[in-house]
């Protein structure tokens, strides 16, 4: 793929991202309708949020556009929702983690699809585990009982982040799968059997 051809994908992926974030931010609850009841405790079971769009355009930049790419597209999907949402400094830790899911998709280059999405599902618990970090230092008690609590909470999002991006990402990546292996098919053509007498 040229780097023309990839600037224009990733303008499409950029522009998909930031439609696709500030639609389903005003689409999806505030707040979650499913609890359960754990030890007392009344916890959600499940929580949708705007995660998804922009993990799956963050691991096909990596994947298919380039390390540059990889880090362009998620920072600037997410910087221009961020200037129309708001946010906070716990950006710090979301737009790398988007960052890090580019740079999965980047290394996942090589493997086939349904490695890919192995990384991909990899990438989401890397991202979560990262994010939630960056939550304990901003919103609980510095304690082993505060990191165990905020991990705790972040279970449904954990759960939401795997099923959709699982499902979302094979229809970002499945066109550029097969555009790829067409255009390698081009660029190198199997070569000619000379078969005795022609």
């Amino acid at each position: 793929m040229t780097m023309k051809k990839k600037a224009v994908m990733a303008g499409v992926l950029i522009s998909v991202g930031v439609v696709a974030r500030l639609w389903l931010y005003a689409l999806l609850p505030d707040t979650p309708h499913l609890y359960i009841t754990l030890a007392g405790i009344r916890q959600p079971l499940f929580m949708m949020d705007i995660f998804f769009m922009v993990a799956a355009a963050s691991l096909v930049a990596g994947r298919y556009l380039g390390r540059i790419w990889a880090f362009v597209v998620p920072v600037m999907i997410m910087a221009v929702t961020d200037l129309l949402l708001g946010n906070s400094w716990i950006f710090l830790f979301t737009w790398s983690g988007f960052v890090m899911m580019g740079g999965i998709g980047y290394l996942s280059k090589s493997q086939g699809m349904a490695k890919f999405m192995g990384f991909g599902i990899l990438s989401v618990l890397a991202y979560d585990l990262w994010t939630n970090f960056g939550c304990w230092l901003g919103w609980y008690t510095h304690t082993f009982q505060g990191l165990l609590l905020c991990y705790t909470v972040a279970l449904p999002f954990m759960l939401w982040h795997v099923v959709a991006t699982a499902l979302v990402l094979p229809v970002f990546s499945l066109p550029l799968e097969k555009a790829t292996a067409h255009t390698t098919t081009d660029a190198h053509p199997a070569p000619v059997k000379h078969v005795a007498g022609w």
